[in-house]
């Protein structure tokens, strides 16, 4: 009950009014989600998230690529390196992925495929979100407001975003699965 009034009294304290990143970032999380959800299939979503997942963990396990991109790129911040490094790395995994893996029947216009994409979406593009936003320099981070960095960059909030769109494609994506009717 703490974290709901938490989150309500970060909600009342968010500036709606004035534009800016904070704003930015919140309204392009939903709006994204929504015409990703209804434009991919979810065999791309799936091998969206799968780039996300193998970008990031080489980002993170390999930094000897970062700093090849960086010296490519002329990058001078470790924080840029990685992020250029991730974008590079995502691009190439989702065409290379996406040519090869997770081809489904599964998109159909059901409504139960439609939910499922749509809330699917929503956790993979807050997922792509946070990782972003954690990779920016930390006087960037600190500039946005309390509740982007609860929701987005904080530790606890980087490792459930990196948490969620997996649980729920386990938990959830069972009940749509590729059986469908031809």
């Amino acid at each position: 009950m703490e974290q709901v009034q938490y989150i309500q009294d970060l909600v009342k304290a968010f500036n709606w009014y004035t534009p800016s990143w904070d704003l930015f970032i919140i309204l392009g999380w939903l709006v994204a989600s929504v015409m990703y959800a209804f434009a991919a299939g979810r065999g791309r979503i799936l091998t969206v998230l799968i780039s996300i997942f193998m970008a990031k963990l080489l980002v993170i396990e390999a930094p000897f690529l970062s700093t090849e991109v960086a010296g490519r790129l002329n990058v001078a911040t470790l924080s840029l390196q990685q992020l250029a490094t991730f974008g590079i790395l995502f691009v190439i995994f989702f065409v290379f992925l996406g040519r090869y893996i997770f081809k489904t029947s599964a998109d159909t216009k059901q409504v139960r495929g439609l939910i499922f994409s749509l809330v699917f979406a929503v956790l993979q593009v807050g997922l792509l979100v946070s990782t972003i936003l954690n990779m920016l320099p930390l006087h960037v981070k600190d500039s946005f407001s309390v509740l982007i960095n609860t929701i987005f960059i904080n530790d606890t909030a980087a490792f459930i975003w990196l948490l969620l769109p997996a649980a729920f494609l386990v938990v959830l994506g069972r009940f749509v699965s590729d059986n469908v009717e031809t």
